[in-house]
This record gives C-alpha cells, sequence and structure tokens, in this order.
C-alpha cells in the first residue's frame, strides 16, 4: 500500500541534547537543593536569600574557605526554616546590618508585631503623644502650651535619644541633677517645674504602654519618688476690708470698679475680663462665666473656654457684686467696646499691663505690701468663709468642682469674723434649746 510505504521511507531526525556546561553551577555543591545561597564576595563568607519579598545579601564577617562555609551554609538553612515559621527576625541575626530598621517595619507590618521598648526611641513616641492629645480636643491652649514647653525645654533634650526600655528610677533621678543645672528665662528650675515634667512623661509613658501592648508591667516608676513640692498655696495673703478700701481708694476712677468686683466676686482675672455686656443678665441679677482670656498652644493671648466645665457657671449677684457691675457700665456704655471691662483708651485689658501700671503702683501708693493680683479672688475665698458662708456656695461662685479645694487650701486663714472660740456658737444654739426644754 502506498500509505505503508511512505510511513517506512520516514526517518526520525533526531535533535541535539544541549549539554550542561562544565564546572560547577550556582546552585552546586554546598547550596545544591537547598534555599539561599553561601557565597565569596570579596575574600568573605556572604549569604544570598529572599525575605518579605526582597532579596538579601548580607556577610557574616568570616573570612571565605570550606570549613567557614559549611558553618554559615548551616546558619542559613535555620534562617530558612525560620522564616517559613514566621519566628526569624532580622535584627536578632543581622544586629549590625544597615537594613534592620526597614526589615523591622516590615516585620511589624507583615507579623502585625509590637515594638518593644527598646526599639521605641523616646523622641519618636513624643511627638506622637502630643499630635494625640492636641487632636482629642479635650485640653485647652494653655494645657497644650504647659505640655509642650516641658515636652520641648526638657523631656526631648534629655530622653529624646534614649528608648522607653533606658527609662528607670536611676534615669528619673539623673534627670533631676541635670535639670537643676538649666535655667528658663535666667533662673533656676524649680523642683515643682520638674515634677510637672514627670506628670507628663508619665502620661506618656501610659500612653505608649497601651499603644504597644506593654501591658501594666512597664512601670519606668517603679520605685522612684518625687521631689517635694513647696504648698502653692503658703503665699495666700489675703486683703482685709480695710486693706481693700485703701487700695482702691489710690486707684483712678477708672479701674475702682474693676478691683471692687474683682475682691467680691473671686473670678479669675482671665475670666473677668472676657466679660461681654451679654453675659449679665440685669432683671434675673445673675452673671454667666461663659469664656476666659488665655493663652493658645502657641502662646498667643486669644479667647477661649474656661479652664473647666465646673468654671463655666452661672453666678448670682449679691448687691456687692451689682454695685461693682452697675458702675463699670457707665464706663462701658460711654466707651461702647465690646469688652465690659477695659482699658482706659477702650481696648481689650492686658494682665500684663493691668498688674504692671495699675495693680503695683496702686499698692505702693496706699502703702501696702507688694502682692500678686490673684489675691483678690483668694480674698473673696477667705473673706466669704469667715463671715460663715457655705463654702459649696463659694465652690460654685469661684467655679471649683466641689468643696474639697475650698477646705483644703483656705481653711486655715479662716477666723470666726464674730470673735467665739470654736464650737461657740454650737453651744449657744444647744444651751438655747436647753433652756427651752426648761
Amino acid at each position: 500500500m502506498v500509505g505503508n510505504d511512505s510511513c517506512k521511507a520516514e526517518k526520525v531526525v533526531p535533535f541535539p541534547v544541549k549539554k550542561k556546561p562544565q564546572g560547577k553551577g550556582r546552585k552546586a555543591g554546598l547550596n545544591k537543593n537547598r534555599e539561599g545561597s553561601v557565597r565569596e564576595v570579596n575574600g568573605k563568607v556572604y549569604v544570598d536569600f529572599m525575605y518579605l519579598d526582597e532579596r538579601v545579601r548580607e556577610s557574616s564577617g568570616l573570612d571565605w574557605n570550606v570549613k567557614n562555609a559549611k558553618v554559615v551554609r548551616e546558619q542559613l538553612d535555620k534562617i530558612t526554616v525560620a522564616i517559613k515559621a514566621g519566628t526569624f527576625r532580622y535584627a536578632e541575626v543581622f544586629p549590625n546590618s544597615k537594613s534592620c530598621g526597614h526589615f523591622r517595619e516590615k516585620e511589624m507590618e507583615a507579623y502585625r508585631l509590637k515594638a518593644t521598648p527598646e526599639q521605641v526611641l523616646c523622641n519618636d513616641f513624643f511627638a506622637t503623644w502630643y499630635d494625640l492629645v492636641k487632636n482629642s480636643g479635650k485640653l485647652t491652649g494653655r494645657t497644650l502650651l504647659g505640655y509642650r514647653r516641658y515636652k520641648d525645654l526638657y523631656l526631648v533634650p534629655y530622653f529624646g535619644e534614649k528608648t522607653f526600655a533606658d527609662l528607670n528610677a536611676t534615669a528619673l533621678d539623673k534627670f533631676i541633677f541635670w535639670a537643676k543645672q538649666q535655667k528658663f528665662k535666667g533662673k533656676e528650675i524649680s523642683g515643682n517645674t520638674i515634677n510637672k515634667c514627670f506628670t507628663v512623661l508619665q502620661m506618656i509613658c501610659k500612653s505608649v504602654a497601651i499603644e504597644y501592648g506593654w501591658g501594666s508591667g512597664y512601670d519606668p516608676f517603679f520605685g522612684f519618688r518625687k521631689l517635694p513640692e513647696d504648698d502653692p498655696y503658703e503665699d495666700i495673703f489675703p486683703f482685709s476690708i480695710e486693706e481693700q478700701k485703701k487700695l482702691t481708694e489710690h486707684l483712678s476712677d477708672h479701674w475702682k470698679p474693676y478691683f471692687r468686683f474683682a475682691f467680691c466676686a473671686g473670678l479669675r482675672p482671665g475670666e473677668q475680663i472676657a466679660i461681654k455686656s451679654e453675659d449679665i443678665d440685669w432683671s434675673k441679677q445673675v452673671l454667666h462665666i461663659r469664656r476666659a482670656m488665655t493663652l493658645d498652644e502657641n502662646g498667643k493671648k486669644v479667647v477661649g473656654r474656661t479652664k473647666n466645665r465646673f468654671s463655666r457657671r452661672t453666678i448670682k449677684l449679691i448687691p456687692a457684686m451689682r454695685d461693682a457691675l452697675e458702675a463699670q457700665k457707665e464706663i462701658h456704655d460711654r466707651l461702647k467696646i465690646e469688652y465690659f471691662f477695659c482699658s482706659t483708651t477702650g481696648a481689650q485689658v492686658s494682665v500684663y499691663n493691668l498688674r504692671n501700671r495699675v495693680w503695683v503702683p496702686g499698692l505702693k501708693n496706699a502703702g501696702l505690701p507688694f502682692r500678686e493680683m490673684k489675691q483678690t479672688r483668694h480674698t473673696f475665698a477667705t473673706i466669704a468663709l469667715s463671715c460663715g458662708e457655705n463654702p459649696l456656695w463659694i465652690a460654685r461662685v469661684m467655679g471649683h468642682r466641689n468643696t474639697d479645694m475650698i477646705i483644703k487650701v483656705y481653711s486655715k486663714y479662716i477666723e470666726n469674723a464674730r470673735g467665739a472660740e470654736d464650737g461657740g456658737f454650737l453651744n449657744a444654739l444647744l444651751q438655747g434649746e436647753q433652756g427651752k426644754e426648761e
């Protein structure tokens, strides 16, 4: 058959078989059938492997020879097993590599790892923490200003290049020694300021422990004691009624209503200078405190929120308060100004100028010893208490949360205005009741 003959006539054409090149290939010898390679580079033993989708080349530091190459090959096999198990950590095997930071970030993302205290630089998290509290909306600009100053002036210069693992009681004691050698505006740093730095640092440490899941076991303040603080209220130096009258007599007519009201209402200066005419309800005889002159986080004067929510309050005016406000109303209506209290030119009151141009000269002219303007507030509290006013009412007028501050701070300045001994009024009441029974 023709078909069969033609099939028989066909020949099988052989294809050439490609011969393997002579010598060792890349995966020959030590690297044959293994992942990664051990190679010679400039006379040193190098490893070459893939990690987190990147090619890695690192030196073992050993000179190239057969013995060292075998040792490094065994180590590379262990690395390969650890990579597959997800337990390999680049920095543990190559601690001096320039790629440690790069792969630490990749490992944290790939394995959802949390950084350890040894891996978190203080300066990095200081910035993160400040942005966090700033954007929370929970703090006033003045509070943020204080936090930022403590951070930038003290915490960053000393702790910035340290890790959170470096913080402990010894490190904090060394910070005290360093801080006492610093100066701010030409003055030595007080113990109170140093302790405020520690308060901020404690908040930061608590935040970083939560962020990275270190738990309550991370406590760099364990075994540490802060510096003893001066009593911030030791300098309370209230005015007597006679001293108040003497001072106001030596002030110009423009400033008399301001300080009369300051003495009988006990407002913070920032609250008083931020009052507007619409805050006073003359028909109901009440004053609404809704804002305060303060500083923003950059130290710039702004009209903002009161110190806290308890400071946003409504005060029922007593006659002495009302009289002082009515006297000021005449000045306000004449100058037609935005804020109820103002300077002699109708401008917004500057606490700095008020202190130096009005308050200090007024004390000198009246022959009174110097004291800060905040003493008007202290004077209100001490005199009200000595007259037997309810501490709860005093706390509400002053914008405190409760009576704790009133009792703690002012009780030692209270004297019975009627001159009776302690328990005298109670005894008179009880004996009076007994007399009625008889």
